[in-house]
């Protein structure tokens, strides 16, 4: 009986030293495990990136006097002579040839408007051609597009400036007409990603003293019963607003000479709040549910300051720079500032990603799903890199 004791308690302490013995080798290949990928996610997050890969190249013919925008995966070139589509790979998409003195496009989601400054057509393309032409009889001064294809129209009639709504096929929704004398003159315009709000900002004076107005309008049943479908408006004395953006279908900025304002509301927009601008702005941005303000930097110590916003209004984050850019886009919490030879890109902490000179002169650097794959539109080709 002793010795069945004995044996029970032996074979308990080698199952318990084989359990722990399994448990620790557990242990230390869990540790080994999270020590390996906190130092792949160090690595990867602080890796400053200076040259690229080229993985993809296809030749395209440059149109002279012609003009690139992104537009998704794909980019638009139009000129005095038409507009195009074109994808990654260099297949013509969609083409659309017309005259025009002073083309004007705007493109939100996945629909593209296109104008002539004085002209009596605009024109609507989505991501298989067009889908619309609106024809106006009196000249056209501003247009702007939703990511759901509702076109909104400034127009000019001498003493009264009409602002339209469309459906992409033609099809009137609303039209109201604004004079200097009750609102003044439309600067700006802007539609909510969802088509229901409309905001402009307008100048007039008012006793011989410059005023800004920006008025929200409603196009949904909270707006049916209000006049002109006029839900919220904010007057600004001695104020020039020449910007106004949806940033989403609730959130708006607006940039005055002295201020970056930010409106929030899905039914009448209320100011969220305003930051005093002490200096001149150089360019703004938007995008990513982000404003970016640039300023010649006031120390002298980099050429460019730019604060980048929420759409809350929060300050994100402040950069410094020196790169004399062409554009700036924000996509995938990044930052990117570039120019025809080199660029400058961010992440949403501040850190820099990549500071590399191009191959080629580069008109137009185009996001993808992934972080550190771009496409570039070269005047010769379209080049898809990942950095490295």
């Amino acid at each position: 009986m002793a010795e069945s004791n004995v044996d029970r308690t032996t074979f308990r302490k080698r199952i318990f030293a084989h359990k722990a013995k399994t448990a620790s080798a557990v242990i230390v290949t869990v540790v080994v495990v999270l020590i390996l990928a906190i130092i792949t996610y160090t690595s990867y997050v602080t890796r400053l990136y200076e040259k690229y890969k080229i993985t993809g190249e296809v030749s395209r013919t440059n149109v002279s006097s012609s003009r690139v925008l992104g537009y998704g995966t794909q980019f638009i070139t139009y000129s005095a002579d038409g507009i195009h589509c074109t994808d990654a790979k260099g297949n013509d998409v969609w083409s659309f040839p017309y005259e025009m003195q002073t083309p004007m496009v705007e493109i939100s989601g996945s629909y593209v408007a296109c104008a002539d400054f004085n002209g009596r057509n605009v024109y609507i393309f989505n991501d298989k051609g067009q889908v619309g032409t609106i024809q106006m009889n009196v000249p056209i001064k501003r247009i702007c597009v939703s990511g759901t294809g509702v076109v909104a129209i400034i127009t000019d009639e001498n003493t009264v400036t009409p602002i339209s709504l469309y459906y992409y096929d033609g099809t009137l929704i609303a039209s109201f007409r604004t004079s200097m004398a009750k609102f003044g003159y439309p600067v700006a315009i802007s539609i909510s990603d969802d088509s229901k709000l409309v905001g402009v900002s307008y100048l007039y004076l008012d006793s011989g003293t410059l005023m800004s107005r920006v008025a929200f309008y409603n196009f949904g049943d909270v707006g049916r019963n209000e006049t002109d479908n006029l839900v919220s408006g904010f007057d600004y004395q001695g104020e020039v607003i020449p910007e106004i953006h949806f940033l989403s279908d609730h959130t708006a900025y607006a940039l005055a000479n002295d201020r970056l304002i930010f409106y929030e509301g899905k039914e009448r927009p209320v100011s969220k709040s305003e930051t005093l601008i002490h200096d001149e702005v150089h360019a703004v941005f938007y995008g990513d549910n982000r404003v970016g303000l640039v300023y010649i930097n006031p120390t002298g110590e980099t050429k460019y300051k730019m604060d980048v916003y929420t759409g809350s209004g929060k300050l994100e984050n402040t950069f410094f720079f020196d790169v004399e850019y062409s554009d700036i886009f924000f996509a995938n919490n990044r930052t990117v500032i570039y120019n025809a030879a080199s660029a400058l890109i961010y992440d949403s902490d501040g850190r820099v990603k990549f500071n590399g000179n191009f191959v080629d002169s580069v008109s137009l650097v185009i996001p993808t799903n992934s972080t550190n794959k771009y496409v570039l539109i070269t005047p010769k080709s379209i080049q898809t890199i990942v950095l490295e």
